[in-house]
């Protein structure tokens, strides 16, 4: 078959356009160490390499993702050593309160300091991460989780568990709930005992009991109440004890007295009105007792002063409310507290642990992706130096074919 003269131009100048573009693309690799990128030169390794970086790129949001529980983490323990510091202070001031030895003066001060110590908890229990999200809210990280009202500090926030994911099938806790710390029901928060122990500093004697004795008289002035509130005590006389109940409210004792001596059979104590207190003044033939006592209208503080036979008014309270048991709850708070900064600890270890993982998968990822993008030199070089002879030896067979002209092939 016969090749035209300008076909032969066209399919030697095509074929040294290509060995000069693979020489180029050769060259390229060459001063970059890396292989051709476009999946066109190696569809295989492309569709790996592909697949590598996007593994990298989700191992990368995991990192994130790790540094994010870690600081979180961080934060919190850093606030939950300086409320346990808050809340060892205030259990060093109730005992000092509760002793026997502590002047009026002493628990003022006390109740100053405290007052003061209990908004540092609150701010400590409000406190926010870099980014303005609450650490102790649960899942609402946008209000302050603890809330100061009338009725002491409500929790608004819940029992949920931030978590952030750290790998395809794992994720791990960002922070705890503020209520596991500080509490969530009404009357079992760090603040319910702070507000109880300052209740017990206001009265002006000795710290209330939940109990109170006499002979013969016994004076019990309730503490008013605005609002109407059921009452209950334990009476004993020396015929024998009843729990009684009655409604009582901005003092007015008529309720009371008729409970009292609705029982006078079986305790011996009969009860009439004091006319120069308006209190209750109890009466019987021996030793009168009062003891567990409560109220729906007053939640903490003295509940009643009771003034025994020998004259010296002493305040009475609910059992939660004595010095024991203020001291017991305030220490059992800062016991929760310091449990859950370790079980934060741990929880900051295990992001630690799996921050690791991540950091050597990262390391997997990376040589994987330099297994298929880094040149190997020497097959690189070897083949350039193929295609430069191979172009060089098709521009000589070129140049002499094009020299001839029919009369040198008829000579």
């Amino acid at each position: 078959m016969s090749i035209s003269t300008p076909l032969f131009h066209t399919l030697n100048t095509r074929s040294l356009s290509t060995i000069s573009d693979r020489i180029a693309s050769l060259q390229s690799e060459i001063s970059s160490g890396k292989n051709d990128p476009r999946p066109s030169a190696d569809p295989v390794r492309a569709l790996r390499l592909s697949a590598v970086d996007e593994q990298s790129e989700s191992l990368d949001r995991f990192s994130s993702n790790v540094e994010r529980v870690q600081s979180r983490l961080d934060q919190a323990d850093t606030v939950l050593k300086e409320a346990t510091n808050v809340q060892r202070r205030i259990r060093d001031l109730a005992l000092r309160a509760a002793s026997d030895t502590a002047t009026l003066d002493e628990r003022k001060s006390i109740g100053i300091e405290v007052t003061q110590l209990r908004q540092s908890m609150l701010g400590l229990a409000n406190a926010r991460d870099e980014t303005g999200q609450a650490l102790f809210g649960g899942f609402q990280t946008r209000d302050d989780p603890f809330a100061d009202g009338p009725n002491g500090v409500v929790y608004r926030g819940d029992g949920g568990q931030l978590r952030l994911q750290v790998s395809e099938s794992l994720s791990i806790p960002a922070g705890v709930s503020g209520a596991d710390i500080f509490g969530g029901e009404p009357g079992t928060t760090v603040f319910d005992a702070i507000d109880d122990f300052l209740a017990s500093l206001r009265h002006d004697g000795a710290f209330p009991t939940d109990s109170q004795t006499s002979t013969g008289t016994m004076l019990i002035q309730p503490t008013p109440t605005r609002d109407p509130g059921t009452w209950s005590m334990t009476l004993a006389g020396p015929a024998g004890e009843v729990e009684l109940n009655f409604e009582m409210a901005a003092g007015a004792v008529s309720g009371a007295i008729d409970a009292i001596n609705a029982q006078s059979a079986v305790t011996g104590v009969t009860a009439m009105r004091d006319p120069d207190t308006g209190g209750l003044l109890l009466s019987a033939p021996g030793e009168i007792a009062v003891s567990d006592v409560t109220s729906t209208a007053l939640t903490r503080g003295p509940l009643l002063q009771v003034t025994p036979d020998d004259g010296v008014p002493r305040a009475v309270t609910s059992a939660d409310q004595t010095r024991n048991a203020l001291i017991g709850r305030l220490n059992d708070t800062s016991d929760t507290i310091v449990d859950q900064r370790t079980r934060v600890g741990a929880l900051s270890a295990n992001a630690v642990g799996q921050g690791e993982v991540l950091d050597t998968r990262k390391v997997m990822m990376a040589e994987a992706t330099a297994q298929l993008e880094d040149l190997d030199l020497a097959a690189a070089l070897s083949k350039l130096q193929q295609s430069m002879l191979t172009r060089d030896a098709t521009q000589q067979s070129y140049v002499k074919i094009t020299q001839k002209s029919l009369f040198d092939y008829l000579r």
